[in-house]
């Protein structure tokens, strides 16, 4: 796929401003468990966050395509910056957009656009995660407010959100149809972040758990009644290529370029690595794993922006870059041998960044379900 111009310069600078100011704290976010947001306000500086949101609310007006080559620039730097990114330039901020009220849109998206606010998702819980219909927090309405009760799980950037979308049940119609959702601001009475969740990787984004005790929030914040969840999994579908699959793809050729590097400065047997053919099959291997992955991002984004959004093309993408990121960070881990292993190079980093990957916005199987659903149905056509 050919980029335009403009695209190449996002990219390109985005890529220069994540190499210079960002990358060398990765590390120390990783260990110390730190969100980076000083790197958000970097971002905002310079004019890249809000890039999909409307020129009336602060934004650039840009497409899903670009908002994949900042993030995918990003994770090549700090995994960390770019999964926080993708939280207050993605979903929440995209179904306030596209589901909210006009109200809603003023009070909170030109927050975001200037990175003043950052925002995050709310919806799974202890036995809800892809199982949408079988949320169990209760939003009650009570006259001028909604009172909610229960409890979220694997909530990224809730220790850093100010604004957090939360998944509810409304009423007592069985499954996805009596779920909806609501708009709480940190701060609130009756709601708290709970404790941290130590995670394999991904460790600087601030993940926790929510609370919610009588917690009143203002009738007005109800963002989707009951019956329309179908309205904000478009939404949450569009995110799924901009978020999740650019870290993959950021993070595979952050570890092909340091083990073609390792490759070319160790010497064993007399000679560089990188004259053994079995080591250079290796990395050709690695290459081509990202250009297809890159090729599928970046055409389902593509398809999005040109109102050809498809269920089955975005599982597509979203699970080939799990996979593959899987693939080539495990890889750059061997080919640096011992080096791999060490918390003082980033190889076994990228590798744990990339696995949860799998996991997060949907696991690779329920993504395979999606993919054969729209094939039996006929909706997709290959």
């Amino acid at each position: 796929m050919e980029l335009t111009q403009e695209q190449r310069l996002i990219r390109d600078t985005v890529h220069a401003l994540a190499s210079e100011r960002f990358a060398p704290g990765a590390a120390a976010a990783d260990r110390q468990y730190r969100p980076p947001l000083d790197n958000l306000k970097v971002l905002a500086g310079h004019g890249y966050t809000g890039i999909f949101l409307p020129e009336c609310y602060g934004g650039t007006g840009l497409g899903l395509l670009e908002t994949v080559l900042v993030v995918e620039q990003l994770a090549r730097s700090c995994a960390n910056t770019a999964m926080l990114y993708s939280c207050t330039d993605g979903a929440t901020p995209r179904a306030i957009l596209h589901i909210g009220s006009e109200p809603l849109r003023q009070r909170y998206l030109p927050a975001f656009a200037k990175a003043e606010w950052y925002a995050a998702w709310s919806m799974s819980e202890a036995n809800a995660g892809s199982d949408v219909g079988n949320v169990q927090t209760r939003a009650v309405s009570d006259g001028q407010h909604y009172v909610i009760n229960g409890s979220k799980l694997w909530c990224t950037a809730a220790q850093v959100a100010d604004v957090f979308l939360v998944l509810v049940r409304l009423t007592d119609e069985p499954g996805m149809k009596g779920v909806g959702a609501v708009l709480v601001e940190r701060g609130t009475p009756g709601f708290s972040v709970g404790k941290h969740l130590d995670l394999l990787g991904l460790r600087g984004t601030g993940m926790a758990e929510l609370v919610f005790q009588d917690c009143r929030v203002p009738a007005e914040n109800l963002l989707l009644p009951a019956g329309r969840m179908k309205d904000l999994l478009q939404v949450l579908d569009a995110d799924r290529i901009t978020g999740n699959p650019p870290i993959c793809l950021g993070l595979a050729q952050a570890a092909l370029g340091h083990a073609v590097q390792h490759l070319k400065d160790r010497a064993q047997f007399g000679r560089p690595l990188a004259e053994n053919q079995g080591l250079q099959w290796k990395l050709a291997d690695m290459a081509m794993d990202i250009e297809a992955a890159r090729a599928l991002v970046y055409g389902a984004a593509q398809a999005i922006d040109q109102g050809r959004q498809s269920v089955a093309q975005v599982s597509i993408a979203k699970t080939f870059a799990n996979e593959m990121a899987v693939r080539v960070t495990n890889q750059a881990m061997q080919l640096a041998g011992a080096y791999g292993l060490s918390e003082e190079y980033p190889f076994e980093r990228y590798f744990r960044d990339a696995r949860g990957m799998s996991i997060g916005y949907g696991t690779t199987e329920i993504h395979r379900n999606s993919i054969a659903r729209e094939l039996l149905k006929g909706s997709y056509l290959v």
